[in-house]
């Protein structure tokens, strides 16, 4: 399973591990994009109408999500915004927070679970930014910034306190 598979890393990571053979559920916002990318996955290959690749809306809650059978999950939720520090809208800091680092704790969690009831060893990749290391912020993103940090702490968190 792979989120923010519509376009970027996320999309990358969904066509190379297709090429190494896996199956893929394709998570994103953008539905159009991902029916586009699962049809060309879909493509590869010499088997005609294979079927190695699902597109799955992120609307679906996390727990929908996690019932996939697992055994490597990528996460690339991103949005972002650039403004002044004392002129964020609320709405659009709220709306970043629930994406980036909500959206990616939620699935997580569900996709950890499952892997862990069914003796799974598998493995979690969530992917940050540079924003999300103490060293580099990026000037006027503020919401991004600080969702890219927690990503990275969360990420930390869950190894520490998982089985």
């Amino acid at each position: 399973m792979v989120t923010g598979a519509s376009s970027g890393i996320g999309r990358e990571v969904c066509i190379d591990l297709a090429e190494a053979g896996f199956r893929i559920v394709a998570a994103a916002r953008r539905t159009d994009r991902l029916r586009s990318l699962c049809d060309e996955i879909n493509g590869f290959g010499s088997e005609s109408g294979s079927n190695k690749a699902r597109a799955v809306p992120v609307e679906l809650d996390a727990e929908e999500c996690a019932r996939h059978s697992l055994w490597y999950f990528s996460q690339n939720f991103c949005c972002g915004g650039v403004h002044a520090a004392l002129d964020w809208p609320e709405e659009e800091w709220n709306s970043n927070i629930r994406t980036n680092l909500t959206g990616l704790w939620l699935v997580s969690k569900h996709v950890c679970r499952r892997m862990r009831d069914a003796k799974v060893e598998g493995s979690v990749i969530n992917i940050s930014s540079v924003t999300g290391l103490e060293r580099a912020q990026g000037p006027g993103a503020i919401a991004y910034s600080a969702s890219k940090t927690g990503v990275t702490a969360v990420t930390r968190v869950t190894v520490q306190t998982s089985p």
